[in-house]
């Protein structure tokens, strides 16, 4: 009776073991997790996606300041907690204003082609885990999120196509060859080369700016701008390349793209501060058979960036709007949470 009732608890656990890997109920959310923090133009914002947001975000901050969690103390961590707030707002922001704008053109992920093409896509992801839904919940855990939140952002890019799509078809974006050949040969493109200093240099960011300003007194002084290019410059894409970038709104950071746009052909930027570092520009005139050779590449370019452009534009009209439950979470609570 013994032996048997060993065996029948080790079938038992073989069993339990079986089916919770392969129980798909697992994946649901908490109660807790969907636990609505914000609004959106009437969407509900639910904690798990905050959290996953929130999280990530500061695991960036943190890691871009030494790693360290000390980045949140004293008078500068207030304001840096100030600061990491506004950016997760803003990420969410954008998430939902192609939900919101999407919706205005009739595209919903209720759809049945969204709804149908994320079962198809998530149970490829399933598939690749062998269906094993404890292995694939725990790496979703390994960054902050879960499969409500891993869905609705494959079903976000989805959207984000289903509108892109739309928006050419409605001619909000040009399409034809004679429009985007205008569009290109107009001052809506621009091409221009630029000195990029970067923290992958070793430097700090003051000596950074020094050398910038150095390199802006070289200049001045008639040295070549494609010589300091290619002896300090920090963008790869800039190292022997005689053609630079062509460029329109909507692709770029919003400080170079002002710069860029505000040259005449052979005028040089100030220093300009962006995410990336700080950069000098030029401006160039542009090449016909340059143009002719990358006319593909650069009507993909007028395209994603004119579909950039109506949604900053549309996210402009609506905003993040907090609920009661907002008050009990915070980026230091967040990491408790089931």
């Amino acid at each position: 009776m013994k032996k048997i009732a060993l065996l029948f608890i080790a079938a038992l656990m073989v069993f339990s073991l079986f089916s919770c890997g392969n129980d798909k109920d697992i994946l649901e959310s908490t109660k807790t997790e969907k636990t609505v923090l914000m609004t959106v133009d009437g969407f509900d914002v639910p904690l798990e996606l905050y959290r996953y947001v929130a999280l990530n975000s500061k695991a960036d901050y943190e890691a871009s300041r030494g790693g360290s969690a000390d980045i949140w103390l004293g008078e500068s961590g207030a304001a840096l907690i100030k600061e990491i707030n506004a950016h997760i707002n803003d990420i969410i922001l954008t998430m939902y204003t192609t939900r919101s704008l999407a919706a205005k053109y009739g595209i919903s992920p209720e759809d049945e082609y969204i709804k149908d093409t994320v079962d198809i896509l998530m149970d490829n992801v399933y598939e690749g885990y062998g269906y094993d839904y404890i292995a694939y919940k725990n790496d979703l855990g390994a960054v902050n999120m879960t499969d409500s939140v891993y869905r609705f952002i494959t079903a976000n890019d989805l959207l984000a196509e289903e509108l892109y799509a739309k928006l050419i078809e409605s001619g909000e974006i040009l399409s034809g060859e004679d429009e985007l050949r205008g569009v290109i040969n107009s001052d809506e493109f621009v091409r221009v080369k630029q000195i990029l200093l970067t923290s992958e240099n070793g430097n700090t960011d003051e000596e950074n700016l020094a050398l910038a300003q150095k390199l802006l007194d070289k200049l001045a002084h008639g040295d070549s701008f494609e010589d300091l290019v290619q002896k300090y410059g920090k963008d790869l894409y800039m190292f022997n390349n005689d053609n630079g970038y062509y460029i329109c709104r909507g692709n770029r950071y919003e400080e170079f793209e002002e710069a860029a746009f505000s040259l005449e052909v052979g005028e040089v930027s100030g220093i300009i501060k962006t995410p990336a570092g700080y950069s000098i520009i030029k401006r160039y005139e542009k090449d016909s058979d340059y143009i002719t050779e990358n006319f593909e590449d650069l009507c993909e370019e007028y395209k994603k960036g004119k579909y950039n452009l109506i949604l900053e534009e549309h996210k402009a009209t609506i905003t993040v709007e907090p609920t009661d439950e907002m008050k009990n979470y915070s980026i230091f609570n967040l990491d408790s949470i089931d």
